[in-house]
């Protein structure tokens, strides 16, 4: 039976993807806003609708947590960017599903299993306790390959391998620190000699796509590999948003590649490739850019996917928003699903498709 009373929503750090996650949300009647977490100061107490650039809604912004936890919602939007720490957000989200919230999270969550048992246990019996439930999605983890590339194999009988590509320009960012996490302004030696630290962070994002597509495809991932190469600016630039500058030599371009071996194979490459500006961009592209190819039989497939903010107008920003399509990209992903999450048993939630390719094909039935 369809619910006809909105979706109480809190929003979980109102940062690039938290501010994109609101601004649709308050278009959308089944949804109610009724609380913001914000990890800044200088939002603590603010409407949000001065975080928006409109007039008040009624909803202020808080930096307590305490508030958020012993607040009435029916789910939680947790949409921190920090990908390099799990700690503070596991026991955040632990919290939160045993106040009786549902969580949809951008950051992490995609696929427990890659972090063992002893995890993914910690997170069901939260999700028991609460009797609510737990989903990890966005644009990349949960929607691209997880979803996508694995909806295209429904063209495919045998599979070679699968590519995933991520091109995405942050030459607009205007975070400093996301830009210094993507090694960005560093010397190229400077960056090869932290990358390791880098890799090991970003395991919980890239990781989970790879091991998380072969098991929907009924493959277990025997290792994952690494690969990282730079790009270095050809010259001086500097980036107006930020208001960094990148010296000639440092890095403007960096592609990393997680490959997924399967019986000893490479089976799934995830290709991310991080740029200051399309002149540094390997390809032509239009926006945030998506590539899958599937190398397989009867057929093989090679797609390509540019957000933008307008196709038919050209526009990679909308007037007044300097909002990149790929956060909004990731946004949708997380506010479709409320309705699917809150109504689900409490446990973890994963995404699924129809039918797709799949080692044994009787595995696609449910049960």
């Amino acid at each position: 039976m369809r619910r006809e009373t909105p979706y109480k929503v809190i929003v979980w750090a109102p940062g690039y993807l938290g501010t994109a996650c609101i601004r649709e949300i308050l278009k959308r009647p089944e949804f109610e806003l009724v609380g913001v977490l914000a990890y800044s100061e200088s939002k603590n107490g603010k409407d949000v609708g001065e975080l928006l650039g409109i007039d008040p809604i009624g909803v202020t912004m808080t930096t307590d947590q305490e508030k958020i936890f012993n607040m009435k919602a029916d789910c939680v939007l947790h949409a921190g960017t920090n990908i390099m720490d799990d700690t503070p957000r596991n026991q955040e989200v632990v919290r939160l599903l045993e106040s009786g919230k549902n969580v949809i999270a951008a950051p992490s969550y995609h696929f427990p299993q890659i972090h063992g048992p002893e995890f993914v246990a910690m997170l069901t019996n939260a999700c028991q306790k609460g009797g609510v439930s737990l989903h990890g999605t966005g644009i990349n983890p949960g929607f691209f390959a997880e979803r996508l590339a694995v909806t295209l194999t429904g063209m495919v009988n045998e599979i070679d391998y699968i590519r995933c590509q991520e091109y995405f320009d942050l030459k607009n960012v205007e975070a400093v620190r996301m830009l210094k996490a993507c090694t960005f302004g560093m010397t190229l030696e400077k960056a090869q000699s932290i990358i390791g630290r880098i890799e090991k962070g970003s395991e919980n994002y890239y990781h989970s796509t790879v091991a998380h597509a072969c098991h929907i495809l009924g493959h277990d991932v025997e290792r994952i590999a690494v690969k990282s190469t730079f790009t270095p600016a050809r010259e001086d630039m500097h980036l107006k948003a930020s208001g960094v500058t990148i010296k000639k030599g440092e890095v403007a371009c960096w592609e990393h590649t997680w490959t997924g071996y399967v019986d000893g194979k490479p089976f799934f490459f995830l290709d991310e490739i991080f740029y200051l500006g399309q002149e540094y961009c390997p390809v032509e592209t239009k926006g945030d850019h998506y590539r899958i190819i599937i190398e397989g039989k009867p057929v093989s497939v090679n797609m390509k996917m540019d957000l933008m903010a307008s196709v038919e107008k050209d526009l990679h920003y909308r007037e007044g928003d300097n909002t990149t399509p790929g956060y909004y990209a990731t946004a949708m992903p997380m506010i479709q699903t409320i309705p699917v999450v809150c109504e689900a048993a409490p446990g973890i939630v994963y995404p699924t498709t129809f039918a797709h390719y799949a080692r044994d094909y009787r595995n696609l039935v449910a049960g």
